[in-house]
């Protein structure tokens, strides 16, 4: 029996297909990312202005 070769780029597109995320639940996860990044930004920029008082 032949054995059927699996050429590296066919084995990455696998991988990806079965790792994205549904189109339904794409908005929210973006959402909620923006919403994160936001509050790590407000969390930065609070640390900074407290590292400045300091003096």
């Amino acid at each position: 029996m032949r054995r059927q070769v699996m050429r590296q780029k066919d084995l990455f597109e696998e991988a990806v297909r079965e790792a994205l995320v549904p189109e339904e639940m794409q908005a929210e996860l973006v959402t909620q990312l923006a919403l994160l990044m936001f509050a790590l930004i407000d969390v930065i920029e609070t640390e900074v202005h407290d590292e400045q008082d300091r003096r």
